[in-house]
C-alpha cells in the first residue's frame, strides 16, 4: 500500500466523523485525504460500508480491550464518555505499540490529565484505572520467579528483587476496593503506598507500606542503592534520623521480603 493511501486509511480509522463524512461522499473524503486517479475509482467503487466495517471492526476491539483491562474504573465513567474520550484519543494520538494488551495504559495515560481537569470525573478514577492495569502488567510481566543470588546482605551492597515486583502511591485507598463493577463505594482518601509482587502460586499480592519502608523500598529497588546508602538517602527524604529504631525497622522489612521470596540476597 502506497504512502497516499496509508494517509487515507489513518483518517479513516482515527478522523472523528470520518464515518460519516465517508457515507456522505466517500470519493471527496479519500480525495481530500490524497487520493487520486485509479486509486480513487476503486476506492469508490468498493463502497463506504466495507471500508467503515474495518474501521469499525478497530475502534470496538480497541474500546473493548479498553474496557476489559479497567473495568471498574469504566463502569464508574460510563460507557457514553468513554467513548467520547476514545474517539478523541484516536483522533490525537492514537495507539503506538502494535501490541493490543498496551493499549488501555497508553489510553489511560493519555486521559489521566483530562478526567484529573474534570469535576465530573470521580477524584479517585485514575488510581483506580492505574491499579487495575497494574495487575495484567504483573501477571504477565516475562520478569520474575529469579533464583536466590545466594549472598548475604551486606550493607555495603545492592539488594536483588523479584523483577516483576512494583512500588505504587495512590492518593486513594483503591486496592480495598470491591472487584465488583456494579459497586459504587467510593475508596477512602489515604496516602497509599503499595509493594505489589506475584507470589509462587503466580497470585498478585498488595504489601501496605509506611511513609520509610516505601521510601527505603525506593532506594534500594527503583535507584538500586547499596543498603547503607539507600538507608541514609530514605531517611534524608522524610527529615528523620537514621538512627537504631529505623534501622531495626529496616531490617524487619527486608527479612519479611526475604520470607516472601521478593528479596533474592545481595548483589555480586
Amino acid at each position: 500500500m502506497n504512502d497516499l493511501r496509508l494517509d487515507w486509511m489513518n483518517a479513516l480509522l482515527r478522523k472523528r466523523g470520518a464515518d460519516e463524512a465517508s457515507r456522505e461522499n466517500l470519493r471527496a473524503f479519500a480525495a481530500e485525504h490524497g487520493i487520486e486517479g485509479d486509486d480513487l475509482d476503486a476506492i469508490e467503487a468498493v463502497g463506504a460500508e466495507r471500508f467503515l466495517v474495518y474501521r469499525s471492526l478497530v475502534h470496538n476491539r480497541m474500546r473493548n480491550t479498553i474496557r476489559d483491562f479497567i473495568e471498574r474504573a469504566v463502569a464508574r465513567l460510563g460507557i457514553r464518555r468513554l467513548k467520547a474520550d476514545f474517539a478523541d484519543w484516536m483522533e490525537e494520538v492514537a495507539a503506538h505499540s502494535p501490541y493490543l494488551r498496551d493499549v488501555p495504559a497508553e489510553f489511560v495515560a493519555w486521559a489521566a490529565p483530562r478526567w484529573a481537569a474534570d469535576d465530573s470525573v470521580p477524584d479517585y478514577l485514575i488510581d483506580l484505572a492505574r491499579h487495575e492495569l497494574l495487575e495484567y502488567d504483573i501477571l504477565n510481566d516475562h520478569r520474575g520467579g529469579e533464583s536466590p543470588t545466594g549472598r548475604e546482605l551486606a550493607l555495603d551492597k545492592p539488594l536483588r528483587f523479584d523483577g516483576a515486583a512494583r512500588l505504587m502511591s495512590y492518593a486513594y485507598a483503591v486496592h480495598k476496593m470491591s472487584q465488583d463493577a456494579e459497586d459504587r463505594d467510593i475508596p477512602e482518601q489515604i496516602p497509599t503506598r503499595l509493594l505489589v509482587y506475584r507470589d509462587p502460586s503466580n497470585k498478585v499480592r498488595y504489601l501496605e507500606l509506611t511513609p520509610l519502608a516505601h521510601a527505603v523500598l525506593e532506594q534500594l529497588i527503583e535507584h538500586q542503592q547499596p543498603v547503607a546508602e539507600g538507608l541514609r538517602k530514605a531517611c534524608a527524604a522524610l527529615g528523620e534520623p537514621l538512627d537504631d529504631q529505623r534501622l531495626g525497622t529496616a531490617a524487619t522489612l527486608l527479612a519479611d521480603l526475604a520470607e516472601r521470596g521478593v528479596l533474592l540476597g545481595a548483589e555480586a
